[in-house]
């Protein structure tokens, strides 16, 4: 709780200094998205019925090596996020669009928390947001109370993601 009371006070006060410009962006029509679905080397299109600001997938699961991807489809700049993936304990979180932007990312045993200390914003697009490492895994890998912030702090429309198995 006190996390989440932290990530929204410094994503207000980082992104009161935003360009208004990007407002419009904010105000992009939603749509059903098309994701690809990665299993193992296979690729393959799948229609993901989507129909929020961001839609997001768990994706490239090592079961051996512990990790996995967290994919993103945004139709809104993003100024932040934070989720939870109770019944694993999280090592880390590294690469991706995360990095690309330079957010400060942390975590807890269950969840992750990044934003950006310049007020960076993660442009309209897709790809993979981290990969996350882990240890302790249960049956299942779930995402949970998931919050993305746009421009100005503002609360941004996702999908829940499906749950891969853990192998």
């Amino acid at each position: 709780m006190r996390l989440s009371i932290i990530f929204v006070l410094i994503m207000m006060l980082a992104c009161q200094t935003q360009n208004k410009k990007l407002d419009k962006a904010e105000n992009a029509h939603e749509s059903a998205a098309e994701v690809p679905i990665t299993s193992g080397s296979e690729t393959k299109q799948e229609n993901l019925e989507c129909n929020a600001q961001v839609c997001l997938q768990l994706r490239n699961h090592d079961p051996s090596s512990k990790t996995f991807d967290i994919y993103m489809l945004n139709s809104v700049p993003i100024a932040g996020f934070q989720c939870d993936f109770p019944g694993i304990n999280i090592t880390g979180s590294n690469g991706g669009l995360l990095m690309e932007n330079g957010y400060q990312t942390s975590n807890s045993a269950s969840r992750i928390l990044s934003f950006s200390m310049q007020a960076k914003l993660i442009s309209v697009g897709e790809g993979v947001l981290t990969k996350i490492s882990y240890s302790d895994p249960t049956a299942e890998v779930c995402m949970t109370d998931i919050i993305f912030a746009g421009i100005g702090g503002s609360k941004l429309s996702n999908n829940e993601p499906e749950c891969i198995v853990s192998n």
